[in-house]
This record gives structure tokens, sequence and C-alpha cells, in this order.
């Protein structure tokens, strides 16, 4: 549930995001050897939960809340539910961890799944998607990773958790 902004930038500005989508981009080649040599635990495995993970900064240095590669991730939906828009009834639908979703229905919280949120299609009485909200998407650090030191320095604000 991702969106990949670069397409629409412009050639000076994706060449700004180049440097973080290359991270992206080694970041995805490393996990994919650490599942071929068998590195990767089962998920399910509680005794192998990793610490909790750190974040590259997602903006860049000189400008604070802005995106440095382009990528989004869905954070939060909400939905209306009914036949006309002058009846029914709004929900919210917030990304919590992994692929847990929260569903905020007044004042009912319950945990559901991402492909809950997949299935918020529309159509007749279901839940139609009326507003989507997206956030940068996070690069994890390794534990050999350390984040540049300007940009430490500059990043203040920090997105979403996921």
């Amino acid at each position: 549930m991702s969106y990949d902004a670069f397409d629409l930038c412009s050639s000076e500005l994706k060449e700004k995001l180049t440097p973080a989508r290359d991270a992206f981009e080694a970041l995805r080649q490393k996990k994919i050897e650490k599942e071929l040599s068998g590195e990767v635990k089962n998920k399910n495995d509680k005794a192998a939960e990793a610490p909790e993970p750190r974040y590259a900064p997602s903006s860049f240095p000189d400008d604070t809340g802005s995106n440095n590669s382009g990528y989004y991730e869905l954070q939060a939906v909400l939905t209306h539910q009914g036949r006309s828009s002058s009846s029914g009834h709004y929900v919210a639908w917030v990304k919590h961890k992994g692929d847990d979703w929260l569903k905020c229905d007044d004042d009912k919280l319950s945990i559901v799944k991402e492909e809950d949120v997949l299935k918020l299609s529309g159509g007749g009485d279901w839940h139609v998607a009326y507003t989507l909200l997206y956030g940068s998407k996070r690069l994890e650090l390794w534990d050999d990773e350390e984040p540049k030191k300007e940009e430490k320095e500059t990043s203040t604000v920090e997105p979403m958790q996921q």
C-alpha cells in the first residue's frame, strides 16, 4: 500500500531523490540476500523479535517535512458507509504496526488486518474510501548503518510510526 511519486517529479527533483531511492534499493537487496542465506528468522517467532528499528531521516536536511525519496506509505483511510452523501457513517482506519491497522468506529476501537483495509472498495452499504492519508516511506537502518551527520542534526520531524 505504497505510492511512488517519482514519475511526477521534475528532472531536478528526480536527481535529488536518487540517493535515498538508491538506499531503499540497497536495503531491498540486503533483505533478499539475508533471506537466501537463511539469516531471516520466522516473523511469528517471538524469541526472534528484533529490537525497535532505527530509521534514516526521510526529509531533505534543508527542507524539514519534505520527502527525500518520493516513496509514500498509506498511513490512514477515512471511509464513508452509506448509500448517499447526505446520510451514513464515517470510520477511520489507521496503520498501527506490521500489517495491523486500527479501526476507529465512534467509541469502538478494534484491530484489523491490512487485508481488511484493502477490501474498502465500496458499493452499496459497504465502506467507500473518502480520504487517503500518505506519509513518507521510512528507510530502516541496519545495525551497521548510521545516518549522515548533517541529516541527524537537521531532521527533527518524525513520521508516523509504522
